[in-house]
């Protein structure tokens, strides 16, 4: 796998702003692969903590080296679980006692755009905090990875209980998902 490219690294800051993530956060992310987005978004953070889950060693090895300096200033954990079957107890061990996740996001993870992902927003429900949010984000920020329709994303939320509220630009989407009262 070849490392990233600036145009590729720069699509998470779209994301995050996107997100509105904010210092003082716990975030966790479904799905960080080698770990560019995990730098990205911990930089922002402050005191703040981002958890990626992946179910890639491989992956999570890349990303361990990749976020050193931010896993040693307690920025950054890894937990190795395939999304949908790790325990939402073993995601909130990563925080302090009683604290749940301001924000849950994934970036191109099929399974939320090709599957209901049951489990997997059971996972989310249990993980996010009372006033949490919920992002799915798509893209490679490249002229030729336009993004995919919403329609199926919206009535896979909808099935899972929540309304989709996205935001494009060309070639990047965000999909907020929030639930329906």
């Amino acid at each position: 796998m070849s490392a990233p490219s600036m145009a590729d690294d720069a699509r998470f800051d779209w994301f995050a702003d996107t997100m509105g993530v904010r210092a003082g956060e716990r975030v966790l992310e479904l799905g960080p692969g080698s770990g560019a987005s995990l730098t990205r978004i911990a930089a922002r953070l402050g005191s703040g903590r981002i958890v990626g889950v992946d179910r890639s060693a491989t992956a999570l090895a890349q990303a361990e080296r990749r976020c050193a300096a931010e896993i040693a200033a307690g920025r950054v954990r890894l937990v190795e679980g395939e999304i949908g079957k790790v325990r939402a107890d073993r995601l909130l061990a990563q925080l302090d006692e009683g604290e749940r996740f301001d924000l849950i996001f994934a970036v191109n993870v099929n399974l939320f755009w090709t599957g209901p992902a049951t489990a997997s927003w059971s996972m989310m429900r249990r993980c996010l905090a009372p006033a949490g949010r919920i992002w799915l984000c798509y893209g490679y920020g490249t002229p030729d990875s336009p993004t995919p329709p919403t329609d199926r994303l919206a009535e896979r939320l909808a099935t899972a209980g929540y309304h989709c509220t996205p935001v494009t630009t060309d070639t990047l989407l965000a999909a907020r998902a929030t639930p329906i009262p």
